[in-house]
């Protein structure tokens, strides 16, 4: 938008995409004028990656509990997984 002048505004104008263009001195290389950047902070990647964790089940969170709270789930089966992984990490 322009404006010329008490009540003289213009309509809106077309945009134009900005182009990168070289820019070449004697005896050097050309060398890329360089236009608008963007940087991404630590905290909106952190953000990113929280959007993709998936929803809790809260259906598996709730039977779990019970088999706790019942004394079933910690099985000799269950136990030797968990070593298992422990150990293979480690």
């Amino acid at each position: 938008m322009e404006i010329q002048g008490p009540g003289g505004v213009s309509g809106p104008q077309r945009i134009e995409p900005q182009r990168v263009t070289a820019q070449r001195t004697e005896g050097t290389e050309a060398q890329p004028r360089v236009g608008d950047t963007a940087e991404i902070s630590e905290h909106a990647r952190l953000l990113d990656q929280l959007a993709e964790v998936p929803e809790v089940r809260m259906d598996r969170v709730e039977s779990l509990r019970e088999e706790i709270s019942a004394g079933e789930y910690e099985t000799p089966e269950r136990i030797q997984k968990a070593v298992d992984k422990v150990l293979k990490e480690l």
